[in-house]
């Protein structure tokens, strides 16, 4: 038996990440900061992680897991930035910021 996991977590832990305070993050099993290009690549093979904050130790995948598709997904993104907003509890991208770009950092709420 495989231990309940799901099959593209068979053979691999589920990813530990860091958010840091300027946005980055940061894998705990291998020392190292990973792009949100890396971690997408991880989610579409099925492997899954679960992200804390770096100061306060709070629970935040979902709102990693949000930043990845926003950054895979740029045409959902454009169709609806409003609905995103709400979940981000942020204003709406404007012409100045378009949604279609790669984020290097993370601007998640309730950092600090």
């Amino acid at each position: 038996m495989t231990g309940g996991l799901p099959p593209g977590d068979r053979g691999r832990r589920p990813r530990r990440l860091r958010l840091k305070a300027d946005g980055r993050l940061y894998d705990l099993d291998e020392h190292r900061h990973i792009g949100l290009d890396e971690l997408c690549d991880d989610v579409r093979s099925g492997r899954s992680f679960r992200a804390h904050r770096q100061h306060t130790g709070a629970e935040c995948t979902n709102e990693v897991l949000v930043e990845v598709l926003r950054s895979t997904l740029p045409r959902c993104a454009q169709a609806a930035p409003d609905a995103l907003a709400r979940v981000l509890d942020r204003p709406p991208q404007t012409a100045a910021d378009p949604v279609g770009r790669r984020h290097t950092t993370l601007r998640i709420r309730g950092d600090a």
